[in-house]
């Protein structure tokens, strides 16, 4: 029998009403109030602003100077510094010239109202003394977009360079320096991952659910951990149309409601991240706007789903996404796709139940879509299944609580319980959020450990006549006999945070395998062996030791190799057939690069071939499997490679992922 931990039943809270929210800062009739999160040292920003997007724009700006400096648009400007800075003088010149022609295209396209909302907002700032730049202001809003941009543009350079360029250099011919670009595209694609939008959404009908109204909710999973979720904010705009709408995000992104959001007319969204080949970079003068805006604009202007379409086909997009509508008005949900100009009603359903993650469901728009590795291919859908699945046998039972338990969840559909990786729950989860619109309430992770949705969720309700009011408090519901294993994901976090904030020198490699053996050794207590920490180690372990070579550290190297091949094998003894296919794949591809990059590779050959030729095998399934997922022929050419110094050097070490 398993014990459970959690405030099973949400804590109702109606006496604290606005007594745990200040106000912090008001002018002209516009507040700001800070509401602390009952029973944590967290607080929640809200800002109660009356009118539109671009005429409150600048007490955004003016009221959270601080947060925004430090917040995501930040974190966009550091891993987008990171990204080229890793690349050669002469390709960083050159994919600069691309990108500063693609911003320029996108700032032509894109509406008034949104640039004269990020001049009202930076307005704000420098008021408030900001010595922030408008040109790293600006650009960081626009980075997601490019991030899309250059996935795009690699995968079509690697399939066909010609139709590549003529499709999406067209409006930036002067810039277009041919092929040689291909490979520092590739490079720089990998590193804007990190702030890319992953995300997993379910909307569950007011049918579905056990006290009778709509429930929309959304992981919000983003590279850019450390940055969002300790400045999070709720946006209130409250127009003269008649609509309220309230905003779910994070200091700096004052199109709130294109992360999570909903208004007074019943209408909840969430945005989720895909990738596509057609991207577009320009539409004639005004006609669009970047998707985090346009959703945004959908809870400001659209008062029931089929206005919400309307909206969305009008506009169109540049990127790859899907916007996840439900409308508690009439108890529908739907998932609408946007792959550049294609634009389809992926899905639609009334009085029933929907997950969403980050693939393209719809013949139209996946003809254009990818997925950029077969682990992204197998986590998107295990996530969609796992959602749909659990939905439909829990279906009448249904509430705010599940749907933060479900989110919160560290289920694997394809192998069973698991940290992270196809779970509902990733490493780089910053944000929670379920919204009951019918109620105008709304819960919200506050972020005051790691994992996030680990954290207290608060609930609020905005009140016509009294402003928010914190109605509740809740966790998520855990399993009380593995305390320690939940406890080990908090290192493995902050593993992930290490990694992202220096994979280039031994001392800060060093560091994060270091927190990686605190999350082994916790889970171990529980008597957990997690594949994720082990691997994760082992693969640091292989890259340390090539930079150590790069440094003249053969004796170090070597002793890294040795210990990343003994856990390999460990790996493979322990779990033996527990793993997927692909993870089995991963484990044989390691230990061949940590076998050539050995200094007496070349008088081992045997040991050497076996390892290649094992990889080989497994790859060769996977192929026949997945023929159209293009990573796998890149990882047959690299398995078909002497020297893999320079592969291990170039590979993806982000903690969080199998790739």
């Amino acid at each position: 029998m398993k014990h459970f931990l959690s405030l099973s039943l949400i804590l109702l809270l109606p006496a604290f009403s606005w007594a745990n929210c200040i106000l912090k800062n008001e002018l002209r009739d516009q507040k700001h109030f800070i509401c602390q999160a009952p029973g944590t040292s967290k607080a929640v920003h809200v800002l109660d602003l009356a009118g539109g997007f671009s005429e409150t724009a600048y007490y955004h700006g003016f009221f959270l100077r601080n947060e925004i400096e430090h917040g995501v648009l930040k974190g966009v400007q550091v891993r987008t510094e990171r990204a080229f800075s890793e690349l050669s003088d002469k390709d960083r010149q050159q994919i600069s010239l691309i990108k500063k022609c693609v911003i320029n295209n996108y700032r032509q396209s894109v509406s008034d109202e949104f640039k004269t909302g990020l001049k009202n907002l930076y307005a704000g700032l420098k008021d408030a003394g900001s010595s922030t730049e408008w040109s790293s202001f600006e650009e960081s809003n626009y980075m997601v977009e490019f991030s899309i941009f250059t996935d795009s543009m690699q995968r079509q350079m690697s399939e066909n360079s010609r139709k590549g360029k003529m499709k999406i250099f067209a409006s930036c011919a002067p810039y277009f320096v041919g092929n040689t670009l291909f490979k520092p595209f590739k490079k720089l694609a990998q590193s804007l991952r990190s702030i890319k939008m992953g995300c997993t959404g379910i909307s569950a009908s007011a049918s579905s659910s056990r006290d009778g109204a709509l429930i929309h909710g959304r992981n919000f999973d983003t590279g850019l951990l450390g940055f969002y979720e300790p400045n999070q904010v709720v946006v209130i705009n409250r127009q003269k149309n008649g609509i309220t709408s309230v905003g779910l995000g994070s200091a700096g992104l004052h199109y709130a409601g294109g992360i999570s959001g909903f208004n007074n007319h019943g209408l909840t969204v969430s945005l989720h991240e895909l990738q596509t080949e057609g991207a577009k970079i320009a539409y004639p003068e005004g006609s669009s706007d970047i998707a985090p805006y346009l959703l945004h604009s959908v809870i400001m202007n659209a008062r029931s789903l089929d206005e919400a379409i309307q909206i969305i086909q009008t506009r169109k997009g540049f990127g790859a996404w899907t916007f996840f509508i439900s409308d508690s008005k009439t108890d529908e949900s739907a998932s609408i796709e946007l792959s550049g100009d294609t634009v389809v009603v992926a899905r639609r359903t009334q009085n029933k139940f929907m997950g969403q993650s980050n693939h393209f469901i719809a013949s139209a728009t996946s003809r254009e879509g990818y997925e950029y590795s077969l682990n992204k291919t197998l986590e998107t859908r295990a996530r969609l299944k796992h959602v749909t699945r659990t939905m439909q046998e829990d279906w009448g039972r249904l509430d705010s609580q599940w749907v933060i338990d479900r989110l919160s969840g560290h289920y694997d559909e394809l192998v069973g319980p698991r940290s992270f990786g196809r779970t509902t729950t990733k490493v780089y989860t910053a944000a929670t959020h379920v919204m009951v619109p019918a109620r105008q309430e709304w819960w919200m992770s506050v972020a005051e450990t790691y994992p996030t949705n680990r954290s207290h969720f608060v609930g609020f309700r905005l009140d016509p006549i009294q402003g928010v009011k914190i109605v509740g408090v809740t966790k998520a519901q855990e399993d009380l006999t593995k305390q320690n294993w939940y406890d080990s994901m908090n290192f493995y976090v902050k593993a992930y945070l290490s990694n992202e904030e220096d994979h280039q020198s031994l001392s800060g490699i060093d560091r994060t395998l270091g927190l990686l053996e605190n999350a082994i050794q916790k889970a171990s207590e529980d008597q957990v062996y997690e594949f994720p920490y082990h691997f994760m180690w082992a693969r640091i372990k292989v890259y340390r030791a090539a930079k150590a070579i790069m440094q003249g550290q053969r004796d170090t190297a070597y002793t890294d190799l040795l210990e990343a091949q003994a856990k390999f094998d460990e790996i493979s003894s322990t779990l033996n057939n527990k793993l997927h296919p692909y993870e089995n794949f991963q484990i044989q591809l390691w230990k061949f690069r940590a076998e050539t990059l050995k200094p007496q590779a070349r008088q081992n050959r045997s040991l050497q071939g076996l390892t290649q030729i094992t990889a080989q095998q497994n790859l060769k399934s996977l192929i026949q499997q997945y023929p159209t997922q293009s990573e796998l022929y890149d990882l047959e050419w690299s398995l078909g490679e002497s020297a893999q110094l320079y592969i291990v050097l170039d590979a993806d070490i982000r903690l969080g992922t199998v790739e």
